[in-house]
């Protein structure tokens, strides 16, 4: 059993289903797909990591590139977590969303001088990630930002200490754009950074994400609190925060998390590797997304048609709204990125069971030939108006929505159980906001973001007529 069940059994989410499709009717001949989030188990997944680390100098920063729907922040900052932040809109983002200045983390590894200015006039909490974006700290604080007193400003390491599966995942190798890799013909340079630039009061280490083995998180923690000490006895002074990352696997091959990965195995692997870090001297700083958002998510797409012209030589292909434009990865590294797939019964709303399984190809609407969401997949007789069932998706799948071929984006939806008349919710994490609302019906939905008009879509492609700069 994981730490954090999935709750999408068959009998469990048939009733999911059902209520979306038949009771609700959102997906239909006018949004023919849609996302749906499971509010439920995204608050379980972030009450796992805060059981798993729950001293008061933990600061748990979700990745905001992972989700970052403002209904899906808004949960994150209401359970008490900060947000890491990949560029400056980001950042801004978490800001207006409500997280305080002090919980929001920017991680850029490319940052403008325009990019850090705002960064330190916001008193944000910032990562550098080389040695010319640590020059450009130290021009404006003497100059533009003389006023501003900076938050933690710490440098990114690379600790090298090995990648995983996924090269294109993998941080932490000699081959890595990010960061300044530690090894030992580098150590009195970095520490040189730390001697030159006294307000430089962090550090920040990340491996990777899906994929890497979990040892060699304990292994970069370990590298870097080790280097710590070194840093500390050449400048004689003390830091003030350790990043240490966040990227733990999760699966799209089963529906509950796996064993290997969990928090509290994690928590474990440090404490016996580093158990300095808990010592309370630092504030420590984690970044988990996947792991926290994946099997939140699922993405629902209805059959527009079913081609089956040459069945000696090509499978029946499934033909519907979702490909590329959001499964990007799916697309181009389908070996890699393969989903588990299931099929709703367009006219009942009730997932489609028979021990006779066909196999299809499920396509997508982009125009070109690669865009398939998956190949070669078994799922019960399917006719047109059926909807394939996506799963984990709630992670880097509806955040990585591509405006190729203006494909309007679906609308998304956070659901969570209602309490029954007991004041039970049925094996869903317990949710007191649901009280308020009475018990009359079995699911609450909240719209996170609406279908976007045509013209909203097309917005993204500028100006009607473009403007002269003079």
């Amino acid at each position: 059993m994981s730490e954090t069940k999935a709750y999408d059994a068959d009998s469990q989410m048939e009733e999911v289903f059902h209520h979306f499709v038949l009771e609700k009717k959102l997906i239909n001949e006018d949004n023919p797909s849609i996302d749906i989030f499971n509010i439920d188990f995204f608050k379980a997944r972030l009450e796992s990591l805060k059981k798993a680390f729950p001293e008061d100098f933990f600061l748990h920063a979700m990745a905001l590139k992972g989700n970052s729907f403002r209904g899906v922040l808004r949960i994150a900052l209401e359970s008490g977590f900060g947000g890491e932040c990949a560029s400056i809109p980001e950042a801004l983002h978490a800001l207006s969303v409500g997280f305080p200045k002090d919980k929001v983390v920017f991680d850029s590894p490319c940052k403008t001088k325009a990019d850090i200015k705002t960064a330190i006039e916001a008193g944000i909490i910032m990562n550098l990630d080389n040695e010319h974006e640590a020059e450009m700290v130290d021009e404006l604080l003497k100059n533009q930002c003389k006023d501003f007193q900076p938050n933690i400003i710490g440098m990114r390491i690379n600790p090298v200490v090995g990648g995983g599966e996924h090269a294109i995942l993998s941080t932490a190798t000699k081959l890595s754009k990010f960061g300044v890799p530690l090894i030992e013909e580098t150590k009195e340079r970095i520490i040189g950074l730390y001697k030159s630039y006294k307000w430089m009061n962090g550090i920040h280490a990340h491996v990777g994400s899906q994929g890497i083995p979990i040892h060699l998180f304990a292994n970069s923690v370990k590298v870097v609190m080790d280097f710590v000490k070194e840093i500390e006895a050449a400048t004689g002074r003390k830091l003030t925060s350790i990043d240490i990352g966040g990227g733990l696997s999760s699966t799209y091959k089963d529906s509950e998390e796996p064993e290997a990965f969990a928090y509290r195995k994690y928590r474990d692997l440090l404490d016996e590797k580093t158990p300095e870090l808990f010592s309370g001297k630092y504030k420590i700083i984690t970044e988990f997304g996947r792991s926290l958002l994946l099997k939140a998510g699922k993405s629902l797409t209805r059959i527009n048609y079913i081609k089956n012209w040459l069945p000696e030589f090509v499978k029946p292909i499934c033909l519907t709204h979702l490909g590329t434009n959001q499964f990007i990865r799916a697309a181009y590294l389908p070996k890699t990125w393969s989903h588990r797939m299931s099929a709703i019964d367009g006219k009942t709303g009730k997932l489609k069971k028979s021990e006779d399984q066909i196999t299809y190809d499920v396509a997508g609407p982009l125009c070109f030939q690669g865009d398939f969401l998956g190949h070669d997949v078994e799922l019960p007789k399917l006719e047109k108006g059926d909807i394939i069932v996506v799963h984990d998706t709630g992670g880097y799948t509806m955040s990585m929505y591509s405006k190729y071929n203006s494909i309007t984006p679906s609308a998304v939806y956070g659901y969570e159980r209602m309490p029954n008349s007991e004041g039970e919710n049925n094996g869903f994490i317990d949710d007191k906001l649901a009280v308020q609302c009475g018990l009359g019906a079995k699911f609450r939905i909240r719209c996170f973001k609406e279908r976007e008009t045509p013209e909203e879509t097309l917005a993204f492609w500028g100006n009607a007529y473009p403007r002269i700069v003079n």
